[in-house]
């Protein structure tokens, strides 16, 4: 190997041998690689995976970012932050585990923030390069071969998300947001929370949108909509596990046929010890198959 090629990353390798692929693509073979060379099943330790990429320790402590990478004398040091649940945890750590398959790694510090980071501490850092780990991330923490297997013959209910976060080791989001971006069918995932509108802080709050992700053809849902009492979002903001077809009713702006709607109430708290109490909802299309997960 020649100079040049020793100096350069895992990508820049894989954009020579493969001309013309996306990067991101790029960052999925080789986390697959990484898994067929260690011939892991899940739960993949992430442990493991740090030590194979020359990170000597992982240690927590209280930062405003989600995790960081900074080299050492001995080697790489990758810390997490103390506040944050085992599964985002775990997330965090793939990440900064793909760092050092990307460019300049090991000349910088590498960090990876969420929307709950101050913007001041978040301006200088590279969007497609953390963009990139996060994709890696994911691939590392459910091994794509796996996942798939598991979602054939399984509705899309929050049940099946919540017994494959236990199956990978996983936090509860990270799961369902990886069940939409990978099921083959149409999924929508929409995440609520009691909150006041930004122009309206002091008046009462009411279950909102807070986030999106969907595949397929989905109506727009805005941000910071809310929804009427008697949805199905509120009776599972009181408790209730829902398991129904409906309507999204007034959540959208445009008339819409029926679908499947399956919520439940799953708190967290986050890096300042705050409690959010978090609808998680999967829509999907009304006539998808109904069959039970089984192992």
């Amino acid at each position: 190997m020649n100079m040049t090629s020793m100096q350069l990353s895992e990508l820049e390798l894989a954009r020579q041998d493969f001309p013309g692929i996306p990067d991101a693509q790029l960052v999925i073979q080789l986390a697959q690689r990484t898994l067929d060379e260690l011939d892991m099943q899940p739960p993949i330790r992430h442990e493991i995976i740090a030590s194979m990429r020359d990170i000597v320790e992982i240690e927590e402590s209280d930062i405003p970012w989600a995790g960081c990478l900074v080299p050492g004398p001995n080697g790489l040091v990758m810390t997490l932050r103390a506040g944050d649940c085992w599964g985002k945890k775990r997330f965090t750590a793939f990440h900064e585990v793909k760092h050092t398959y990307l460019p300049g790694f090991g000349i910088v510090m590498e960090y990876r923030c969420d929307p709950a980071t101050p913007p001041q501490v978040t301006q200088i850092r590279n969007p497609g390069l953390e963009a990139l780990c996060d994709i890696g991330a994911a691939e590392l923490l459910f091994p794509r071969t796996s996942f798939l297997a598991d979602l054939v013959g399984n509705a899309r209910t929050m049940q099946l998300v919540a017994d494959l976060a236990t199956r990978y080791d996983a936090s509860l989001e990270a799961t369902a947001r990886h069940v939409v971006a990978l099921h083959p069918e149409p999924t929508m995932l929409i995440a609520l929370e009691p909150t006041c509108k930004p122009s309206a802080p002091h008046a009462e709050p009411t279950l909102r949108v807070q986030w999106v992700q969907a595949t397929g053809q989905w109506p727009f849902v805005p941000k910071y909509k809310s929804v009427p009492d008697d949805s199905p979002f509120c009776r599972a903001l009181e408790g209730e596990l829902v398991e129904e077809t409906t309507t999204l009713g007034t959540l959208i702006n445009t008339a819409n046929g029926r679908v499947r709607v399956s919520a439940g109430l799953y708190p967290y708290t986050d890096q300042r010890g705050e409690q959010h109490m978090r609808v998680l909802a999967l829509i999907t299309p009304a006539n998808q198959p109904r069959t039970s997960r089984g192992r």
